[in-house]
């Protein structure tokens, strides 16, 4: 893929972290290869990399857990 199916903005290959609400939890995934729109940030992953995310929060493979802030929106708000 050379052009974003969202803007068709050019992409760029980078490392990013795939965050993930499961289970009530969020999980974060480091240095994950992506092809990433410079316009509208829209990340795009391998099949073999998506296949290994989600190994990883199937087996609950964390190599450690830190803490994180957290802000509920107002239901009003939106």
């Amino acid at each position: 893929m050379d052009r974003c199916a969202v803007c068709r903005g050019e992409l760029e290959r980078k490392r990013v972290t795939y965050t993930k609400e499961e289970g009530g939890r969020l999980v974060a995934i480091g240095g994950v290869p992506a092809e990433v729109c410079r316009a509208c940030g829209e990340e795009y992953f391998a099949p073999e990399v998506a296949d290994e995310l989600h190994r990883i929060i199937k087996a609950r493979a964390w190599t450690e857990t830190l803490e994180v802030p957290y802000a509920q929106l107002r239901a009003s708000v939106g």
